[in-house]
This record gives structure tokens, C-alpha cells and sequence, in this order.
């Protein structure tokens, strides 16, 4: 794959002249650019793919769990006082189910590479995801996962998603 095409100034202004943008709705989005800059400056909103999850902080909460698309479910995270970020208890419904017991996560990391979420139910049955991806807010909250469960070799594709509920 190449490289995207570099513009210079006198082509983005050519574009932006071509458009007709006006030129004060320009300088108010480019006072809205720097303020949202100054906003995340060092923060992590926005998309992080499987290579870019460095806390997983911000799991906590409720959630639409599509693992099993036949029975969807809802998982809620609490974590332990103390272990924010890696360790917690997990509840996990169906319509027709109930699944308690305790969660273990990682971010990236040396050992294994990928993040990844464990669920270790009470009866001691274990389940293991990869992270392929999330989308958080600055404070690191998380609103979607994307998450492989893991196969023999690995991460089973297709990734299936965990969507927060309000």
C-alpha cells in the first residue's frame, strides 16, 4: 500500500477556496481545532486497535455482550477496590441464565502481546478474549469493545462487540 498524498498549504487553500468555505466559519473551526487539541493533549479518546490499549481502567459498567449472537446478554464489571484496571467480579445474564464470578484483564503487555479480559466463572469454568479494539473517552472510559475469543492458536475471528449501556 502507498503512501497518502501530501498537500501542501497552496493546495489546501486552493481546496477550501474551490469549496467556498467562509472564511469566519474557517477561523471558527480552527479555534474549535486548538481547543479540542488542548482537550486531548495527552488523553485517549477515540478508536485504539489492538496494538494501542494501554489501560483497561475504564471497563467497569454494564454491557451489551454479543459472544454468543443466538443468546445475547448483558456483563456488568465491577472492579475490586485496589485493582482497578485488573481484577473484579463479573455478573453475566441471558434471558434464561446467570454467570457470576471473577474478571482478570490486561493491557498490552510482554507476556502475551495482546490485552485481554478473563472470566472465571464461580464454578471455575474459564472464558479468555483478546482485545481487537475499543473506543474510549478521555478519562479512558470505554463505551464499545471489540473482542476475539481465544481459539488453540489464538484469537478467533470474527471479533465480536461489547457495547455500554447507559
Amino acid at each position: 500500500m502507498q503512501n497518502p498524498p501530501s498537500f501542501t498549504s497552496a493546495q489546501i487553500d486552493g481546496v477550501l477556496k474551490a469549496a467556498k468555505l467562509d472564511p469566519e466559519l474557517a477561523q471558527q473551526s480552527q479555534r474549535a481545532y486548538r481547543r479540542f487539541l488542548e482537550l486531548q493533549a495527552g488523553r485517549p479518546a477515540g478508536w485504539h486497535g489492538p496494538t494501542d490499549i494501554v489501560t483497561l481502567v475504564g471497563l467497569a459498567g454494564e454491557y451489551f455482550w454479543s459472544e454468543d449472537w443466538v443468546r445475547p446478554a448483558k456483563i456488568g464489571f465491577t472492579f475490586d477496590a485496589g485493582k482497578e484496571g485488573s481484577q473484579g467480579t463479573y455478573r453475566l445474564t441471558t434471558a434464561l441464565s446467570l454467570e457470576e464470578g471473577v474478571f482478570y484483564c490486561v493491557p498490552n503487555n510482554p507476556a502475551i502481546g495482546w490485552a485481554f479480559i478473563s472470566l472465571v466463572s464461580n464454578a471455575g469454568a474459564a472464558r479468555h478474549f483478546t482485545v481487537a479494539g475499543m473506543m474510549t473517552d478521555s478519562a479512558w472510559k470505554i463505551s464499545v469493545l471489540m473482542l476475539n475469543k481465544m481459539g488453540p492458536d489464538g484469537p478467533v475471528n470474527p471479533p465480536f462487540s461489547a457495547l455500554r449501556m447507559l
